[in-house]
């Protein structure tokens, strides 16, 4: 990201008291300042009115006269401001409309101007429809080639060179230049057959189809279609590449029927959702390593290849044939069709978790578009289990939202000024419209907060929130307001010139309000990813936790919290550990702080979908009851010392008054890289009946080190460097057939 960002000021109020205010973006609409801006507009009609009358009055009295109304006028325009402020700043309590769809009381709905539909789109998003001919075929092909990662072609690397090129290399490279790029992009596909086309998807790119369900846009009569192949096949374990830096990219809302399969060798923060994918899918390229991945609410009629994925989740995955390969674990909730069995994994191959009953599935607000051009947010609600009179927990599910106008949706426009951001989004939720954020980078001067039941935060193209100067998160959910969905975002920390207690990047409810949320309407975030560091060069960004979550019947769907391993390198800066990568900074002790990844309080959490990595104390707290996680991968910080052991901090640790909490298909690994490092245990719980744990493990990745035990000090450990790689599991949280894989 720019460092330019990180210069945004919060907001003043003593500015806005004063009538002063901070350049505008020019589609905003002021009305959130109406109060200052009648009072500046209709100042001379009172002074004219006002001395209209003086002529009635006697020559003598004109000077107290005017002096009145003068006062009177002053002191109108202070008391209107100092209103117009406390409704912005505190929370109120407004009557709130908690069916589906609900979000303003209706008394203000009336007051609030209809945003244009169809939206006035930025640079940043892309409209394409279908190809008729051959030509049409060629420059769309040109055009969507413009937009992915840059390449390298065998020729142009090794002219380098005194040597040949080996004739196992392929012809060309896509490579990791836009890693840290602050450039995001929504790639739009009208409804239609797209015939001949193929592009591989790039950083920081969403490729979104605009049909009401996935086969209304399919690429058909193609190689490839949207595709990711494995980066850097000149320079990282040649001529493999990698898959293992393949982040933030992803596909909705598709079908595919490409003849060489779906290909999708990406890793973290990089989503299939909503597909059907017609032929095969290929999540694995060649012998390139790959650290997992998400696909749900989908149809695969060919088969999924894993290849040498370390960890891979499906939820609501319709499968046409038996998936194969994989490294240490896979994790199929509420899929159908040919779901494998469970497996502990301990004699080959990856350990299977399967959740054949789901209590519950959210899925992820989406855009469509009408033949009219005008644009719609669909929301899907809420489904349960039988035990809810309602079986929708599996399976893909196309259909049945809820359909929105875009009349009612503020489209977001990145400034470089945070004060802007704020007041111009901010003033989008307190007038109950749903947001979503085209791509770019939100600087942001105060919390976004939401108030209103059901109201939606959509990002497009990885739409990314800058944290607040002071410390306050980016997204401040109020308790007792369900419903909300927060999906489509990166939410990344800031260099702090100010602290308050228990900073963050998200926080849903308030410590000290007892919020237990509503299991008929829950909360949802989907597909939202922090990170700390990484793309700023200055490397005291921080934050004390990611994300907090006070309130209840809360459902995570994909989350990546991360602190960043490795950092954008300045200008002519050298690679502090060339061997690992010339690419990057390898983070160090002292650099990219946060404590925590998540922290959990709230009764009934469910996460389907849960990455934390590289948090300097324990990566995930967990104190509410009745917690469900499915799929949880965690990496243990590199940079730390002996102290980190000492102080007994964990990859996963359930608070002392947990009664009730389950989870599979967990995985922690340590890769100790600057100090020998021996942690106790990787996974700490209270000894509870209702505390259920199955398929756990850890990996010793490489360095020194290791965890020595799987869970409250039960479990194998790694003893040796040949160990390297190798899952020690227990199939359940007592440890009584600990051995490794």
């Amino acid at each position: 990201m720019d460092d330019d960002l990180d210069s945004t000021d919060d907001i003043q109020l003593s500015s806005l008291i004063s009538g002063k205010r901070a350049p505008r973006h020019p589609d905003e609409d002021t009305a959130g300042d109406d109060v200052i801006r009648r009072i500046a507009i209709h100042r001379p009609l009172e002074l004219e009115t006002s001395s209209s009358l003086d002529i009635k009055l006697e020559k003598g009295r004109r000077p107290r006269f005017n002096r009145f109304i003068k006062l009177f006028v002053a002191l109108a325009a202070a008391l209107l401001i100092i209103a117009s402020l406390i409704w912005r700043v505190l929370p109120v309590n407004r009557e709130q409309d908690n069916t589906a769809g609900g979000t303003m009381d209706s008394s203000k709905k009336d007051t609030v101007e209809d945003e244009p539909n169809p939206p006035i789109l930025p640079d940043s998003i892309h409209i394409f429809y279908p190809p008729k001919t051959e030509p049409e075929i060629e420059a769309l092909n040109a055009e969507l080639s413009k937009f992915s990662d840059p390449i390298v072609t065998k020729e142009d690397f090794f002219r380098k060179t005194t040597l040949p090129p080996p004739p196992n290399y392929p012809d060309f490279t896509y490579t990791s230049d836009l890693h840290f790029t602050s450039k995001r992009t929504a790639l739009l596909f009208a409804p239609g057959v797209y015939e001949g086309i193929d592009f591989e998807v790039a950083y920081y790119t969403s490729v979104l189809g605009l049909g009401a369900k996935p086969t209304d846009v399919t690429f058909t009569n193609c190689d490839k279609g949207p595709h990711v192949d494995a980066i850097n096949k000149f320079t990282t374990r040649p001529p493999w590449g990698s898959g293992l830096d393949t982040f933030w990219r992803s596909v909705e809302n598709i079908a595919t029927n490409a003849r060489e399969g779906m290909r999708w060798a990406a890793s973290q923060a990089a989503p299939l959702r909503r597909v059907h994918v017609q032929s095969d899918l290929l999540l694995f390229d060649g012998d390139a390593w790959a650290s997992g991945g998400v696909l749900a609410n989908a149809i695969v009629d060919g088969q999924v290849n894993f290849g040498g994925q370390q960890q891979y989740l499906l939820r609501n995955v319709e499968l046409k044939r038996v998936a194969v390969n994989g490294a240490w674990s896979l994790v199929f909730v509420g899929c159908t069709g040919e779901t494998p069995l469970e497996n502990s994994g301990f004699k080959s191959g990856p350990s299977i978790s399967v959740d054949n009953s789901p209590k519950l599935r959210i899925e992820k607000p989406f855009i469509t578009m009408k033949e009219s051009g005008e644009f719609e947010l669909r929301v899907p609600l809420a489904a349960f289990s039988q035990s809810h009179g309602h079986n929708d927990v599996l399976g893909s599910q196309f259909g049945g939202e809820q359909v929105r106008s875009f009349t009612g949706v503020k489209l977001g426009v990145p400034s470089t000024d945070g004060a802007d951001n704020y007041l111009i989004l901010q003033k989008a939720l307190d007038e109950g419209k749903d947001l979503v954020l085209s791509p770019g980078v939100y600087p942001l001067a105060a919390s976004l907060e939401v108030k209103y039941p059901n109201q939606v935060i959509l990002g497009l193209g990885y739409a990314t929130l800058k944290a607040p100067l002071n410390g306050s998160p980016c997204i401040l959910v109020h308790p007792k307001v369900p419903g909300v969905r927060i999906a489509g975002i990166m939410l990344e920390a800031s260099v702090l010139t100010g602290t308050i207690p228990s900073s963050s990047l998200l926080q849903w409810g308030m410590p000290d309000v007892d919020d237990v949320g509503d299991s008929k309407n829950p909360g949802l975030l989907s597909d939202v990813f922090c990170r700390v560091g990484g793309a700023s060069y200055d490397r005291h960004v921080s934050t004390e936790v990611m994300i907090q979550l006070y309130s209840g019947n809360i459902y995570g769907d994909n989350l990546w919290l991360w602190r960043a391993d490795h950092v954008k390198l300045h200008p002519g800066e050298e690679a502090n550990f060339p061997h690992i990568s010339p690419y990057y900074r390898q983070t160090v002790m002292g650099e990219c702080q946060v404590r925590n990844g998540m922290k959990v309080y709230g009764q009934a959490v469910t996460m389907v979908g849960l990455f934390i990595e590289h948090t300097t104390e324990d990566q995930l707290i967990w104190e509410g009851d009745n917690g469900y996680v499915a799929f949880y991968q965690c990496e243990l910080p590199y940079d730390v010392d002996q102290s980190y052991a000492d102080k007994s901090f964990v990859g996963y640790r359930i608070g002392p008054d947990v009664k009730s909490h389950t989870a599979r298909g967990t995985g922690i690994y340590s890769n100790f890289r600057d100090f020998d490092v021996n942690v106790a245990t990787a996974i700490s719980h209270p000894e509870s009946d209702g505390i259920v744990m199955s398929n756990l493990f850890t990996v010793y990745l490489d360095n020194q080190g290791k965890i020595n035990s799987v869970v409250n000090g039960k479990g194998p450990s790694a003893v040796s460097e040949s160990d390297r790689g190798r899952p020690f599991r227990c199939s359940d949280n007592a440890c009584l057939d600990d051995i490794g894989s």
